[in-house]
């Protein structure tokens, strides 16, 4: 009896779920990824030209410490250091799921509930805009605190340079949300490119070959990674009835990939100091940077409603899809003042810590 009301159930489910339903959140995300949508201000479409100069705009307030490594890397050469690209990526896209798992005595199955949200906006040209300035202002911050910067044209005819595998193209990256994901894109720097060694949210060996560049050029190496946040992602997983997702616009710095792996070695055999300095805290800002635009919402309300009427229990699920609209005015902005307040933190902890392995 049970597997025959199933089975009108599968067959009633069929034929009650609308064609519109079904597509409506990869209508909304296939229009905001194609940019058919309104921006709220016009894009800034100015090239990402590089020039060796400051980020004027006030820093972003944040501390970082040491989170991994030798000391001795600082004092190997303690004035003397080469800044090696400096990968910059953009969040875009977050998804997460939440779920209850209901109860069997009550032919309760238990609900999900998952929140999307995509932002168009964040583009290549945006974000090379961004790392062409974060790369500039730390080699600025940098001579400013006292460090001789070996120049890009100099390291390239250095031994072991080829193994950053710098001027490497923009990739796509893929990062774990709570109970969901989160996309984004990285760029580098114009004047060197993504670097592929010590890669930002992608899976490599890093610091590979550092020994010998920074040998030769007797010099730290610093490899920069910086990600931005646009949403911040939760759910629940419980044994209730009841499931809760929700994704919450705010720009930040992310903490789990945002790191910077600093090395040194006097012997072009092995690596003898390899550090990594990573957020101490958060960094956030409330801001608005954009424009909700679209929203789509469904559940299966429908299926449940064809579930009780058979005497069999429907999973209750629902799907939440929001096109965001992001200002690319108001983002860099809040981008350039996190970079500047990234380098600012990084130039403060190399100099703590040298004074520290004294």
């Amino acid at each position: 009896m049970y597997l025959h009301r199933l089975m009108l159930l599968l067959a009633a489910l069929v034929a009650a779920t609308p064609a519109l339903a079904q597509s409506d959140a990869l209508r909304i995300l296939n229009r905001i990824r194609s940019g058919n949508v309104q921006v709220p201000a016009a894009p800034n479409t100015q090239p990402a030209v590089y020039s060796e100069k400051p980020i004027e705009l006030a820093a972003m307030p944040l501390a970082m410490k040491k989170d991994a490594g030798q000391q001795k890397t600082f004092t190997l050469f303690p004035n003397r250091v080469f800044v090696a690209g400096y990968n910059v990526g953009g969040l875009r896209q977050a998804k997460t799921t939440g779920t209850a798992s209901g109860g069997i005595l009550n032919n309760n199955p238990g609900a999900s509930s998952t929140m999307e949200m995509v932002a168009f906006g964040i583009d290549q040209v945006l974000l090379t805009r961004v790392a062409n300035a974060a790369y500039a202002d730390l080699v600025w911050q940098l001579k400013q605190a006292g460090f001789e910067v070996v120049s890009i044209e100099a390291a390239r005819v250095a031994a072991g340079f080829d193994k950053l595998k710098l001027d490497g193209e923009s990739y796509d990256i893929s990062v774990p949300a709570d109970r969901g994901s989160m996309h984004g894109i990285v760029v580098g720097p114009t004047p060197t490119g993504v670097r592929g060694n010590y890669p930002l949210a992608k899976l490599e060996i890093g610091a590979f070959g550092a020994p010998l560049l920074s040998s030769a050029l007797q010099a730290m190496v610093v490899m920069p990674n910086l990600l931005f946040d646009f949403p911040r992602a939760r759910s629940s997983k419980s044994v209730g009835y009841t499931a809760t997702a929700s994704v919450d616009l705010q720009f930040a710095i992310n903490p789990g990939y945002s790191k910077m792996c600093v090395t040194a070695s006097q012997r072009s055999a092995f690596l003898e100091g390899d550090a990594t300095l990573a957020l101490n805290g958060t960094a956030a800002s409330d801001a608005s940077f954009g424009t909700v635009t679209e929203v789509s919402e469904s559940d299966n309300s429908g299926e449940q409603n064809l579930g009780a009427a058979l005497g069999v229990g429907v999973r209750a699920k629902s799907t939440k899809t929001t096109g965001f609209s992001v200002n690319q005015a108001r983002y860099e902005s809040l981008a350039l003042a996190a970079a500047k307040g990234w380098n600012t933190a990084f130039v403060t902890q190399l100099r703590a810590q040298q004074q520290m392995s004294k």
